[in-house]
């Protein structure tokens, strides 16, 4: 009788999800796709799929059903993507904005990477006001100052004996993310809460415990009540620094002559300074709460990834060197806007290894699109579409010899780097994080030879681009 009764709903909420998601299959019949299974989908497919293996499964996977294929996993329609032409009129499209990122909700939403389409232009807009000129220059001698802090830690591990160069690079940067975001630099309590809950969701990626948030509410239970702490203890901090403003901006009001003199205009400054009424506290904490996560993690793997890649190409770093030292204007500065080979080699690190491997949109509404292979055809509303970037900035027919480390490449003619995204909601930070990450890597290379030592990255997906073995490198002073 049991068995019986859970056959027959079986087969009841399997009739309900073909019909629920008709339309759907029937616009996406041009594309192919693993077998799907009755109510299920093709949840086979992501069963064994790991930080570790991703590469090779998905390597596996575009070679048997192209670069543009559906995947149906219980009611929900993926769209795995790694074509530029399709990538290009999705990321261009002033409609197709949403982003999507369900497991991130908790802890960004009201933030600029999941704010409505409609706001996007608003938050674009302070973010630029960040980067003005004048508050550029203060935030590059910021960048400076944490440079230097960078070397001295550096220097003491440079004794040619090989270490993982993540554990010295990002506590540094994530200080440096608090302080550009916040106007503070972080209390030890504020960056282990950070960096706890940015492994937590490491953990969390990939895991079908996690698939969607009732599996999540029912599964982890501990792991959810850990994640909500965190959450709740950055954002106390987070008020707590906006009610210090606020008070601060009181004082000067009133004429109060002994307030600190301010010494850079942080995000939080713009976001309360701004004219925009409906901006809550939550989306401020939520805006807070992204940068500082996008800022972290992102140029922390894009800085390691750098670093290891110029050790292991002695001619790469011979040239860095020598342009860094043409483009040195005093002992501790140099004029970043002549470094155009360092930025190349950025460039090329960052396409073989973009630190954000996976672009989302989710489709709030159908998508047409033309196609020189696949057709004139449409992705329909609902759709969840995910651009691997790994694979897409590997492509021989666009990248020639595209597994080789060539940064020559972004010098005269350079190539489309979707790294920082495209279209009307690229990152807005991106001139500034490329001067960021060449004001941290100028004294690295020209007061360390850094020494091709250890074992080769082993690559995995955490989020972010990562290795599971660290990022194993070996210094010695010039």
């Amino acid at each position: 009788m049991i068995l019986t009764t859970t056959f027959v709903c079986f087969c009841l909420a399997s009739a309900f999800n073909y019909f629920r998601t008709r339309r759907q299959r029937l616009l996406i019949r041009n594309l192919k796709g693993p077998f799907t299974w009755p109510l299920m989908g093709a949840m086979h497919k992501l069963l064994f799929l790991k930080p570790k293996n991703f590469f090779q499964r998905s390597t596996e996977y575009l070679t048997k059903y192209g670069s543009l294929s559906r995947c149906w996993v219980f009611h929900r329609l993926f769209i795995p993507l790694a074509d530029m032409e399709l990538s290009r009129q999705l990321l261009e499209s002033e409609t197709h904005l949403e982003t999507g990122y369900e497991l991130m909700k908790d802890w960004l939403e009201g933030g600029v990477l999941m704010c409505q389409s409609d706001q996007w232009h608003k938050r674009h807009n302070l973010f630029s006001g960040l980067f003005d000129k004048g508050n550029l220059e203060q935030l590059m001698e910021l960048c400076r100052q944490q440079a230097e802090q960078l070397h001295q830690k550096l220097l003491e591990r440079a004794d040619r004996k090989v270490f993982d160069v993540w554990e010295v690079v990002a506590p540094n940067v994530l200080e440096l993310m608090v302080m550009i975001t916040c106007g503070a630099r972080p209390s030890q309590e504020y960056s282990t809460n950070l960096r706890e809950l940015s492994e937590l969701y490491t953990k969390r990626f990939l895991s079908l415990q996690s698939a969607n948030r009732f599996n999540y509410w029912l599964s982890s239970p501990f792991m959810r009540r850990r994640q909500n702490r965190f959450i709740k203890r950055l954002n106390e901090e987070h008020e707590d620094i906006m009610a210090s403003h606020r008070k601060q901006q009181q004082l000067k009001i009133g004429d109060f002559k002994s307030l600190p003199q301010k010494y850079h205009e942080s995000l939080l400054d713009v976001l309360l300074e701004s004219e925009d009424p409906l901006l809550t506290p939550e989306e401020i904490c939520g805006e807070l709460n992204t940068c500082n996560y996008l800022g972290y993690l992102l140029c922390s793997s894009a800085l390691c990834f750098t670093i290891v890649t110029i050790a292991r190409s002695p001619s790469v770093q011979q040239r860095c060197l020598e342009e860094l030292k043409l483009a040195q204007i005093k002992d501790q500065a140099w004029d970043l806007e002549n470094l155009p080979y360092l930025e190349a080699v950025l460039q090329e690190t960052m396409r073989l290894y973009p630190p954000q491997v996976i672009v989302g949109r989710q489709l709030q509404k159908d998508f047409p699109y033309t196609h020189s292979i696949v057709g004139d055809g449409v992705l329909p509303f609902g759709s969840e579409i995910y651009i691997n970037l790994y694979e897409l900035q590997r492509n021989g027919n666009r990248y020639p010899k595209a597994d080789l480390f060539e940064a020559e490449r972004f010098l005269d003619n350079p190539p489309e780097l979707l790294s920082y995204s495209l279209g009307p909601r690229c990152c807005p930070a991106r001139r500034f994080s490329i001067k960021l990450l060449k004001t941290l890597l100028a004294p690295i290379l020209t007061r360390f030879e850094l020494l091709p030592y250890g074992d080769e990255m082993r690559l995995d997906l955490r989020l972010i681009l990562g290795s599971s073995n660290g990022f194993q490198v070996a210094l010695k002073p010039r």
